[in-house]
């Protein structure tokens, strides 16, 4: 391990043991002790981000696994369609999960948090495990479980997929959790040349393998009664895509919540592209103790149409007031998706949210007062660790000169003046300057452009094809990367840095030419 990473891991150890000093373990999570997540399939996980575990350089074995999927005793996962919720709960694979992290080891499904904090992201593992040990009793739950890792049958907080009902088919996504995305996979897999593109693209038996399917939920009497017995344990369901929005069974669940009366004492969370948000779920979130609103956007104007597509930029802007005005127990943030095709814009969408002067989207502390940000692991072809090296280069000049303008500028983040923070605090935020700099940190952890890079250029292309869109128009500074070939390496002929230097200079961000210089 080199120096620096070194130094970046041991920061995140001290970070983790500050926010969570009484966690039993380096390697502690609180998730499996108090939640659950389910896939659209039907599948469930130990947390939303489990399987992103298996995702690498390749589709080999040691990364293309099915990871972080729950297994039940035959070695097949386990499927609300023929697998109960709450024999889940202690089944052989939680039970060991539990187990290593008690004994300070790293389960193979939670590799994907580790080596973010390497790396010197703060991963979910982090803020997940502080906001839980705030809200459970976290040295009671260690001391109930036994020698084997199995704990009381009490959820605290389900993730919800119900099914794939979706109102977008975004660039990163798939028919395993859009609908929409139907009619476009079935134009491009039969089409993919590269065999790896079209092994990660696969939708094996239009996604039932294993007694999965996408309507789990509907006629699932035994799922129903169980979860409605863990309603007077539960702290928090959170709900994700497909689009909860539009989903019917979502509205019924709230509606029983309430009924029953646990709504008061029950946090709600949402990823939500928040396209479609009728009057009737404003009207049910004022009952609920809290709301909190992940709105997914992730780029400004065309460039996240292209993303999130079909959304339109006007529509997107639109909804952002919208969430701007809800009541006072709605927490809103901006949940963005870090991926090849936005890293390099981060630096504008911040700025831009900074601008617009939201009266509650990402208040100090959430994100610093910016946004909030997550990876994308999948598909693998879309990774920040795709880019070629002197891609890297240009996104982290980029990203310098906008934290010199952050630093100068930091009182423009929204909250930060109302809550009378301090500069130095700002800077040390854990979710603001630091995050963007692990971002980059994370991007140079792995080179995947020799193996992957073939694979975003024919993705990339034959979604323009079937979408009518145009990459190289919407996203000029990155247009060279399809022509760009392995062979190539980190050589450029210049033509390039020089036209990305214009680019900087007329947005603001002056950059010395030699951070551009990819012969050193």
């Amino acid at each position: 391990m080199s120096d620096n990473k070194s130094e970046e891991l041991n920061k995140n150890l001290a970070e983790f043991r500050k926010r969570v000093p009484h966690a039993p373990s380096d390697t502690f999570c609180l998730l499996p002790w108090v939640h659950l997540s389910t896939r659209p399939n039907g599948h469930m996980r130990v947390c939303c981000t489990a399987n992103a575990s298996s995702v690498g350089p390749t589709n080999d074995k040691e990364h293309g696994g099915e990871v972080g999927v729950l297994k039940n005793a035959d070695g097949k996962p386990a499927n609300l369609n023929h697998t109960d919720l709450m024999s889940s709960w202690n089944n052989d694979y939680m039970k060991n999960v539990r187990k290593q992290m008690l004994n300070n080891k790293k389960p193979p499904s939670c590799i994907k948090c580790y080596n973010e904090e390497d790396a010197g992201h703060m991963s979910k593992r982090f803020w997940e495990t502080e906001y839980w040990s705030r809200r459970v009793d976290m040295e009671q739950i260690i001391d109930e479980t036994s020698d084997e890792g199995e704990i009381p049958p009490k959820i605290r907080y389900l993730d919800l997929r119900l099914g794939s009902k979706c109102n977008l088919k975004c660039i990163m996504c798939s028919p395993h959790d859009s609908s929409m995305w139907v009619k476009d996979w079935l134009k491009l897999h039969p089409t993919i040349e590269n065999e790896s593109l079209k092994e990660t693209m696969q939708w094996g038996n239009k996604g039932q393998i294993d007694g999965a399917s996408y309507n789990w939920h509907k006629k699932n009497e035994a799922f129903w009664e169980q979860l409605y017995e863990q309603i007077p344990h539960m702290k928090q369901l959170y709900f994700a895509g497909g689009e909860a929005t539009i989903i019917e069974e979502h509205y019924t669940l709230l509606e029983e919540v309430v009924r029953r009366g646990y709504a008061p004492q029950i946090e709600l969370r949402y990823n939500s592209n928040g396209l479609e948000m009728p009057q009737r779920l404003f009207d049910l979130w004022k009952l609920f103790k809290r709301v909190r609103f992940h709105y997914s956007v992730d780029s400004i104007g065309e460039m996240n149409d292209y993303i999130r597509f079909p959304s339109t930029w006007d529509h997107t802007v639109k909804m952002f007031h919208v969430l701007d005005n809800t009541g006072p127990n709605v927490e809103v943030t901006v949940a963005c998706a870090v991926q090849a095709l936005n890293i390099y814009y981060l630096p504008d969408f911040v700025k831009w949210k900074i601008e617009q002067n939201f009266k509650k989207i990402n208040l100090w502390p959430l994100g610093a007062g910016m946004i909030n940000y997550h990876f994308v692991y999948h598909p693998p072809h879309l990774n920040v660790k795709v880019l070629p090296n002197w891609f890297k280069q240009m996104c982290a000049a980029k990203f310098d000169t906008f934290i010199e303008w952050l630093e100068e500028n930091w009182e423009k983040c929204d909250g930060v003046t109302e809550s009378q923070v301090r500069k130095d605090e700002w800077l040390h935020a854990a979710y603001g300057v630091r995050r963007l700099k692990g971002m980059i940190s994370f991007m140079n952890s792995g080179d995947w452009s020799r193996e992957r890079m073939p694979e975003f250029i024919e993705y990339i292309e034959k979604m323009d094809a079937i979408r009518d869109t145009n990459f190289r128009d919407v996203f000029p500074e990155m247009a060279p990367l399809l022509d760009w070939t392995p062979e190539a390496g980190d050589d450029w002929d210049g033509e390039f840095d020089d036209r990305l230097l214009k680019e900087l200079e007329d947005n603001g961000f002056h950059v010395n030419q030699q951070e551009l210089d990819t012969d050193d």
